[in-house]
């Protein structure tokens, strides 16, 4: 790119050129010689052409060099980096189902103007996101994968399997969603293929800069640069020659049907393009007939992850049945409910002690208490942190004083603890214990809430929205629906637990709105005045007077005014003439020569020419004047020449076997 200080550089160039220049001539006269050395600047840089070759052009075209001041030097100064005429290319093909069954994408890695790379994706497209896209069954949203899109150490692009909370701003094309929603959108799907591709460009290699973007119906062409390449005079040239050629005036000038043709191809390519000034005229208020202020606002989904932590805890004291040893554990029955158990056992006798009998049949672990954990709503994420579950103090005849406790977290839940020395005599013992726990569950809560910054917007009649991005997808584009709506879409909220995915139809709306309608145009005033002046209108060959009524502040008031005329107003028309030139026809049918059949025989070739000065131009002596110079009004003639032509072409003979009117 073109340095922003150029002109600084060039100034403090030319400086120390002309001292160099002058540095033997230091005792010569000051005046002379400043005098000489303006004349000499001015020589060379003196007007806006002479700026453009001397400096511009050296600066941005290796093929002109930089000369100093006396012009006996000359070297290379092109300041901009290599350039490539198509930088990156995408086309899209869409399919009968809406899906885009072709993408193709063209790079010119290395700015030499010749393609490097063309990838050509190997599945369909059914919806499009800011930074990849989603391939299903086409024509449905069933069996879809999901893509990303990268590139790999040489700037080549392609598609990366990903999973959904990778990808953002997508929205659905094919045919389960609308009719048409690409061919009335191509500009938009365009817009977010390419610049996904160019963000995964961008962050392999920073340094491939985007200079500028065109679209077609079915193509977007991305111009680019280098920067951290050094010009090489070679590329430029290349890349300027690959430019797109332009057509001049003269080719218009020899075939203006082609003036046509092109006219209705910008319009065709620039209605697609909301960027465009045609586009954007077309669209404006004064083509809606409307005018009003223009407000922005925005309709965001306000979420968060609120963290606590909860404690659950209790003791006391119970008598237990056992013949010789105590067990405990804490048996999970789900996420959030605990049961704190304990066995009783003999050394004769498993799992359950026989002379306790206090669970017949069972599997020997009796209930002392049950903890139920709760969360703050069904989108909280918790988590147990702590659960201990401890007996002490075994005491009572026949047993000593022992103790066991048992951490879920560590131990893991379910697995038994031995109580120490419980109760070593023979004989059922009924010993009394200390017991506790202590349970610590994390929860993340997560709440949100809508803020609608654009109710006001929304509830008044006159206003109107006019464009609406959710989630960064296009759903409204000047005052109409482009038929496109984004997906759902996931994001993950991060507490003290963990991160908890939330999906949800929308995060974030920006709109924009138009309030307010231009009341209809009053040109009674106006017409007041010109029928006033057209009737008062009189030519007096030298002069044109006339009277002009105009509505003041008291109400209409009229003034006398003219118009001097410095020569006779024109004709009304260019003055023309018909002439004709006697011919020979000698041509046949099957029903014999034309001479024939033709009554007078005699025929001619019709001439019409533009009289000069007032003569109407013949161009031989056989050339007869039909009609002199006058204003020429053939219109009934030309209109039976088109429509005996038009009726040449109807089938005359009925072909079909039906008799039809002659239409």
């Amino acid at each position: 790119m073109p340095s922003a200080k150029w002109s600084k550089s060039t100034a403090v160039s030319l400086l120390l050129t002309m001292v160099a220049g002058t540095s033997s001539a230091l005792a010569a006269d000051g005046t002379a010689l400043g005098e000489a050395t303006g004349k000499s600047a001015l020589t060379r840089f003196g007007s806006k052409n002479k700026v453009n070759s001397t400096i511009s052009q050296p600066m941005t075209n290796s093929a002109n060099l930089m000369q100093t001041v006396d012009g006996s030097k000359s070297f290379q100064a092109t300041l901009n980096a290599p350039s490539s005429s198509k930088f990156l290319e995408v086309f899209i093909q869409p399919a009968g189902t809406g899906d885009l069954q072709q993408v193709i994408i063209s790079q010119d890695n290395n700015a030499d103007g010749t393609t490097d790379n063309v990838y050509s994706l190997p599945v369909l497209v059914s919806a499009v996101c800011a930074n990849g896209f989603i391939s299903c069954t086409a024509g449905t949203w069933q069996n879809c994968s999901n893509y990303i899109w990268g590139a790999d150490a040489s700037n080549n692009v392609t598609a990366l399997p990903a999973s959904l909370t990778d990808l953002g701003g997508c929205y659905c094309i094919n045919s389960s969603c609308g009719s048409n929603l690409i061919w009335q959108n191509s500009s938009i799907v365009l817009k977010d293929l390419g610049g996904g591709i160019v963000n995964a460009i961008h962050q392999n290699n920073p340094a491939l800069t985007i200079s500028s973007v065109s679209t077609d119906l079915v193509t977007i062409t991305y111009f680019g640069q280098i920067t951290n390449s050094t010009p090489t005079s070679a590329n430029s040239i290349t890349a300027l020659a690959s430019s797109p050629a332009i057509n001049v005036a003269a080719g218009y000038y020899r075939n203006p049907a082609q003036l046509t043709a092109a006219r209705d191809n910008i319009s065709i390519s620039q209605a697609s393009d909301p960027n465009s000034f045609y586009y954007m005229m077309s669209n404006s208020l004064a083509a809606q007939n409307s005018q009003g202020k223009m407000s922005t606002c925005s309709v965001d989904r306000v979420a968060g992850v609120t963290s606590t932590t909860k404690s659950y805890n209790d003791s006391g004291v119970t008598q237990v049945c056992t013949e010789h040893f105590l067990d405990i554990r804490i048996h999970k029955v789900d996420d959030l409910t605990f049961k704190l158990e304990y066995l009783d056992s003999w050394p004769h006798s498993t799992p359950h002690g026989g002379g306790c009998n206090d669970n017949p049949g069972g599997d020997g672990w009796h209930l002392l208490n049950t903890v139920a954990l709760t969360t703050a709503n069904p989108g909280s994420l918790g988590k147990l942190i702590t659960a201990t579950f401890a007996f002490t103090n075994v005491s009572g005849p026949g047993c000593n004083t022992g103790s066991a406790s048992v951490d879920g977290i560590i131990n893991g839940f379910d697995t038994p603890a031995t109580v120490s020395g419980a109760c070593p005599s023979g004989g059922v013992q009924f010993p009394t214990i200390d017991w506790n726990y202590f349970f610590e569950f994390g929860v993340d809560e997560y709440a949100e809430s809508i803020d609608n910054k654009c109710s006001a917007l929304e509830n008044d009649s006159g206003c109107t929205i006019k464009d609406e991005l959710i989630d960064g997808v296009v759903t409204y584009q000047n005052f109409t629906a482009t038929g496109l709506n984004q997906l759902p879409a996931c994001q993950l909220f991060t507490g003290s637990v963990g991160s908890n995915k939330v999906c949800r139809p929308w995060w974030h709306k920006k709109r924009t709105y138009v309030c307010g309608t231009a009341a209809p145009f009053d040109f009674s005033n106006v017409g007041t005045r010109f029928g006033k002046v057209e009737t008062t209108a009189t030519d007096n060959t030298t002069t044109l007077t006339f009277q002009d009524t105009r509505l003041g502040p008291t109400g209409w008031s009229t003034a006398n005014g003219s118009i001097g005329i410095s020569k006779t107003l024109g004709a009304d028309c260019e003055l023309g003439c018909k002439t004709r030139t006697p011919k020979t026809d000698t041509q046949t049918t099957t029903s014999g020569n034309v001479t024939d059949l033709r009554v007078p025989g005699q025929s001619f070739d019709i001439f019409y020419r533009t009289c000069v000065e007032g003569t109407c131009p013949v161009e031989s002596p056989a050339e007869q004047i039909v009609e002199d110079c006058t204003c020429l009004n053939n219109f009934p003639e030309t209109a039976v020449f088109v429509q005996t032509l038009r009726l040449a072409g109807k089938d005359t003979i009925c072909s079909s076997g039906q008799k039809k009117p002659m239409q």
